[in-house]
């Protein structure tokens, strides 16, 4: 298969694209030090922020890896030393089509500092996507800054004239709920969603409903699974119950890959953590209301993911108020779609469904006087 012809070629592609690669970190409100990644192209046409899943790190998630897929069972580490590759990643193909693409590691993933130095452990579920928020401010206000060479470009730190650069949120599985949370958190306030140019939402396989824990509305979720989550995180905080993982039964060699990364917390999710991810999801149906309903959502979901329950997704997707929502539904994928066989024409379709919508408002650029804060 052409892997050219899977990815599509708008007037902005550039195969020999110029691009910077930063890494750094901020602190969130909880003192926590937070790491980010950054892939910046000069003349960006939008900001792509991603947000990956439970257990993972932004690279995992969003680069290839230095391994050998042998067939659908087995996959053979290269090199351990360099295992997250950018070449031929999902971010090297965002670079190439003009978007500047950023992330974080999740507060107790990857290479970001945990509550109480802990692994998988939480506060708030909330504190997720406040962090999101925070690193969305941050990558708003450095390119303001940034563009601090032009001339004349602050008065009174103000910035006459200036045209804000869209941008597009991504989330995997956790990460999925995490962006539509942040979408109602934001969607309170009308003025940030505007400040901050959110022009669309993508959300593959999105944690919107847990197949072991059933429906939202059902009894043993109601009666069983959030009130017993929430006495033992009560009781028991930090306290780590041996669920075991689940194994991917379509593409086995996902569980080699999975394997190989020696960055990745072995243990399980703290009970704190645990109700937090029981509590999430009847938080983000009871405010799904929140969601602004002129901010375009793309959901993308295989049929047959055993871990994020489809049928509940559905039903999310049917409730929500929205001008313009679409679902694409996998039925030859299991949940891990991002490395999964066939991932490049799920790039294809996200890259796709982006253009569409900055063509749209292309021709409708915001210039405004913006104060910085």
């Amino acid at each position: 298969m052409d892997k050219n012809n899977l990815i599509p070629k708008g007037s902005n592609y550039n195969e020999n694209v110029e691009v910077v690669s930063r890494v750094d970190t901020f602190y969130n409100k909880c003192g926590l030090s937070i790491k980010n990644y950054s892939w910046i192209v000069k003349e960006a046409i939008a900001i792509i922020i991603l947000v990956h899943g439970l257990g993972s790190c932004l690279r995992f998630s969003f680069l290839r890896h230095s391994v050998n897929i042998v067939d659908n069972m087995h996959a053979t580490l290269i090199d351990s030393d360099n295992f997250y590759i950018y070449k031929n990643s999902w971010i090297e193909e965002f670079n190439k089509n003009g978007y500047s693409v950023y992330g974080i590691d999740l507060q107790g993933h990857g290479e970001s500092d945990g509550i109480d130095n802990l692994r998988l452990h939480i506060n708030d579920f909330d504190d997720f996507s406040h962090d999101v928020i925070d690193h969305i401010k941050k990558v708003y206000h450095s390119i303001m800054f940034e563009n601090n060479n032009k001339d004349n470009l602050y008065n009174n730190n103000k910035m006459e004239s200036m045209e804000k650069i869209p941008m597009y949120l991504i989330g995997y599985s956790m990460g999925g709920n995490i962006v539509l949370r942040t979408l109602e958190i934001l969607g309170k306030s009308k003025d940030l969603i505007s400040k901050y140019n959110i022009k669309g939402v993508i959300c593959i396989s999105a944690m919107v409903s847990v197949k072991l824990l059933g429906y939202t509305d059902s009894f043993k979720y109601r009666y069983f699974f959030l009130p017993g989550a929430r006495l033992l995180a009560t009781l028991f905080p930090t306290y780590r119950q041996k669920i075991g993982s689940v194994e991917f039964k379509k593409f086995p060699y996902v569980n080699d890959i999975i394997s190989f990364d020696s960055g990745r917390f072995r243990g399980d999710k703290t009970n704190k953590f645990a109700y937090g991810i029981v509590k999430s999801l009847d938080t983000l149906h009871e405010h799904m209301d929140d969601i602004p309903r002129n901010i375009p959502i793309l959901f993308i979901h295989a049929r047959n993911d055993n871990r994020c329950y489809y049928p509940g997704l559905e039903i999310f997707y049917n409730k929500l108020v929205s001008d313009n929502k679409e679902l694409v539904t996998l039925e030859n994928n299991e949940h891990l779609v991002i490395m999964e066989p066939g991932n490049e024409k799920i790039l294809q379709k996200i890259l796709h469904w982006i253009s569409k919508i900055y063509k749209k408002d292309e021709h409708n650029n915001v210039k405004e006087e913006i104060t910085l804060m």
